[in-house]
């Protein structure tokens, strides 16, 4: 599909008006509320909330359907709004159409389905589900980019704009380059948590890459060092999100 503003997608509304919209996601809750957490239920209800001036469709951006969350709420990561799409799409609730201008993939039109009465719940997404392209990742995100420069070119063997106790801890097992998209892990998943500071960050980053490692020497078989790092980084994210909620 080619790129545009919204009402060029009207067409695909299912929906003959708000309230219809409303009653049908009411019904598709009463069966699948269950199997979202709470963190993707916050970035369901803001897709939701998104997609009520045309009736179920939405083309908002991910990085401003999450940026939303962190107004009232205290907010969710990227990585928990694309597993809520992902869920989303496999129990028939939303369908995602891709949009392009020439070759470039551009944010996605998000339209949500009429409710047909499930006898059997699809099985649910695997926490190690490698990640899909659901939406065009920010400018900082897509620049996985991979950098040559040996360790000797920097000034005392220090990689610049990443922590020295991370970059010590992982340069013990990668090298720099790594040691530098790794980090890019970190940033990418605390980009919009407003409530971590630096020294916060950073033990998040040492406290994941040390998961990782003991994963690795028990025998996990991993296909993408930054994928599965950028997993551990965001399942410990959610497990301190749910403290905060739980003590609020």
């Amino acid at each position: 599909m080619k790129s545009g503003n919204i009402e060029q997608f009207v067409h695909l509304s299912k929906f003959i008006d708000k309230d219809e919209f409303n009653n049908h996601i009411e019904q598709w809750m009463v069966d699948f509320k269950a199997q979202f957490t709470k963190g993707e239920l916050i970035g369901l209800k803001r897709l939701i909330r998104y997609s009520c001036k045309y009736a179920g469709i939405s083309n908002a951006k991910i990085q401003t359907l999450v940026s939303a969350t962190h107004n009232k709420e205290i907010g969710i990561s990227r990585s928990t709004f694309e597993r809520m799409l992902r869920k989303a799409k496999q129990y028939g609730i939303l369908t995602v159409h891709n949009t392009f201008c020439g070759s470039n993939q551009r944010h996605n039109v998000y339209v949500f389905n009429r409710y047909q009465e499930t006898k059997e719940i699809k099985s649910e997404v695997s926490a190690n589900e490698v990640p899909e392209t659901i939406d065009v990742p920010n400018q900082e995100t897509s620049q996985v980019k991979t950098n040559n420069i040996l360790i000797d070119t920097y000034k005392d063997n220090v990689i610049p704009n990443v922590p020295i106790r991370f970059q010590n801890l992982v340069k013990s097992y990668y090298s720099p380059k790594v040691v530098l998209e790794l980090w890019k892990c970190v940033k990418n998943s605390t980009r919009y948590l407003t409530y971590m500071n630096n020294l916060e960050k950073v033990n998040l980053a040492i406290k994941a890459f040390k998961q990782c490692i003991v994963n690795i020497k028990l025998g996990y078989k991993i296909r993408n060092i930054f994928g599965y790092y950028f997993r551990i980084l965001n399942g410990f994210l959610d497990t301190e999100y749910m403290k905060i909620i739980c003590s609020s």
